[in-house]
Parts: C-alpha cells; structure tokens; sequence
C-alpha cells in the first residue's frame, strides 16, 4: 500500500481484522507532539499502563518529510489509534508528527473524526501545552475550551480547570471543532508550560486530567513515574 492511488490523502491501514471495529460509546484523546510535548508524553504514558490494541496507522503525505532511525530501521512519520475497552471504552491516538500545512492539518484531522466517529466515539478532547507565560504554577493550570458552551462547564468543574481566551494552534484545535461539526462532545485543554521539553510537570498533569475525563483509573502518578513508562513506552511504540 501507498500514496500513490491516496490522492494525498492521509493513507489509513488496519491492523488484521480490525477494518469495521467499533467501541460503541467511546471517549477519544489525542496524544500528538506539541509545545513542551505535553499531549505526547501523557499518551505515551497512558498506553503505557492500560490494555490497549492498535486498530490502525496513519500516514499523511503532509507529514513532514523527515524519518527516523532506530537501531538501523527507517520508520516514518505515523499516528496510530488504539482502542481499550477496559475499565472505559477509549480510543486513543499516538503519533510522532502534525502534518506540516493548514490543509495537511485539516485534512488529517476530519480523516481521524470521521474514523473516530464511525467506531463509536461520542465525545473528543485534545491536549496541548500552553507556552509563553512569565510564571507557571507548580501544580500547572489548564485552561479549556468548547465548542458548546455547557459542554466546556461540565468539564471545566471536572477536572478543576479554567476557561481558556486566546489561540489553540495545529491538531488539538482543529479536531475539537471538527468534533462539534460532527455532534460530538469536545473538549480542548492547554497546560501551562515552562521552558523545558518536555515539561514533565505538565504531562503529569495531562495524565490526571485525562484519567479524570475518560475513568481509565490510571490512578496517582507521580513525575518520576511519567518519566520512566513513557520513555519506555516511546521506545516500544516507535521501534
């Protein structure tokens, strides 16, 4: 298989026996890189600890043109979805790159609703980091944003956030309309950040706040914990 019957479309290609899966009810996250690779790392971590299955890989032909070696394979720039099933249907998306271009971008992600959707998701929630600041707090605040207004303060009480003003850049933004475009529940979440990548204070975060948001009972972690599953986990994924 390839892109050259795809008419640069994001190639999607399942695993044995999984064209047609559903998980009727599911929760769907978004685990892309991003600033200070907040939503990355909290997903890697997540797969880490749950049962989770790989139901598909895509390959967008806007990723960027880069690959990357381990031990002497070439592997190129993909995102898979998952599916979990307990405690919580969820299906998660892992990936190592945003496509490159405002199409790219739009394409790709309304390609990801549309297979979300047809699965059985009913409700979508990004996560990104949120850079830029003078000061973080130590326990790093997240602010939130909806496509429906009573959506947003729902979830907001849930997972003590705040109601977010400003710009939502690349995926995390554009599912969450898409989604609402759909019907679907949505959620968008930034965390604020520091200077360092990755910014393993607001991964933890990330993870509290998607265990919270989609009752996978990851339980308490702490920011050694992240560190150690999701870089294990990286490694395993991107082998």
């Amino acid at each position: 298989m390839g892109f050259r019957n795809s008419t640069l479309r994001t190639l999607v290609v399942y695993e044995p026996d999984m064209k047609g899966y559903r998980l009727d009810g599911a929760t769907f996250i978004e685990g892309l890189p991003g600033i200070g690779m907040v939503s990355k790392v909290a997903i890697a971590h997540i797969l880490g600890v749950v049962n989770a299955r790989r139901v598909c890989r895509l390959y967008s032909p806007e990723f960027p043109t880069s690959a990357f070696i381990s031990d002497g394979r070439i592997v190129l720039n993909f995102a898979d979805i998952y599916a979990v099933e307990d405690p919580s249907p969820t299906l998660i998306m892992y990936g190592t790159s945003q496509p490159s271009s405002s199409y790219g971008q739009y394409e790709f992600c309304s390609t990801i609703i549309e297979l979300v959707k047809g699965m059985g998701a009913g409700s979508v929630f990004t996560i990104g980091g949120l850079g830029g600041r003078e000061s973080v707090t130590p326990r790093r605040e997240v602010y939130c944003s909806s496509t429906d207004r009573s959506t947003l303060q729902k979830y907001v009480k849930l997972i003590d956030g705040q109601v977010y003003s400003g710009q939502i850049v690349g995926a995390a933004g554009i599912l969450m309309n898409l989604a609402g475009m759909e019907g679907m529940e949505n959620m968008g979440m930034l965390i604020e950040v520091s200077e360092s990548t990755p910014d393993y204070y607001a991964c933890k975060r990330a993870v509290q706040v998607l265990d919270k948001l989609t009752r996978l009972r990851i339980g308490d972690v702490t920011v050694d914990d992240v560190i150690s599953v999701s870089s294990k986990t990286i490694a395993r994924l991107e082998h």
